[in-house]
């Protein structure tokens, strides 16, 4: 059984659609023009939603959350029309979460999150040839861990580098990160 069982179905569907709409709204904070940067976006996104449900697998909600996101993709058009104003949700997900499965879930879910967020920001730039890398085990888990931890050797000027994304993308981020804050 998993995990979300102790969430009402208005509760899972909060949790189970921040991870499509976080990775939406970092997208949209910076829509260059033409559809190129979009589909390069999205495909990082769904490629990372698969990444964090690999990445977490095992006890713990995070990876139920994402594998429940991606069963849900007859939904993500709907998410993608609800991916405005995220901030208050997130908010309110971190709380249910503390409250209903403890602070370290909580804190993974934030994780989580910002890995999609920071992800999907570098997408456009960092993957030019997005549509020749294929979608195996070896690329999701490269994704996460860049994410993660993977940036420590790279200078700010690197093209890689997280901070090597636009000014928009960066304070869609930096939003996030502070509407994610927990209290200990």
């Amino acid at each position: 059984m998993s995990e979300l069982s102790i969430f009402s179905e208005d509760e899972v569907t909060l949790l189970v659609s921040l991870p499509y709409k976080v990775g939406v709204w970092v997208s949209h904070a910076d829509d260059e023009d033409g559809e190129a940067d979009d589909e390069r976006e999205m495909k990082a996104l769904a490629m990372c939603l698969k990444a964090v449900a690999k990445e977490y697998d095992g006890p713990g909600l995070v990876d139920d959350i994402a594998r429940e996101t991606l069963k849900r993709e007859p939904f993500w058009l709907e998410w993608t029309d609800q991916a405005y104003n995220i901030l208050p949700d997130c908010e309110k997900a971190l709380a249910l979460l503390k409250e209903k499965a403890g602070l370290q879930e909580a804190k993974n879910f934030k994780s989580a999150l910002l890995e999609i967020g920071s992800t999907v920001a570098q997408a456009y730039g960092e993957f030019n040839s997005f549509d020749e890398i294929p979608e195996d085990e070896g690329f999701f888990g490269g994704i996460v861990n860049k994410v993660v931890g993977g940036f420590s050797g790279l200078s700010k000027d690197d093209a890689n580098h997280p901070m090597n994304i636009s000014a928009s993308e960066d304070s869609a981020i930096s939003q996030l990160a502070a509407a994610l804050k927990i209290d200990e």
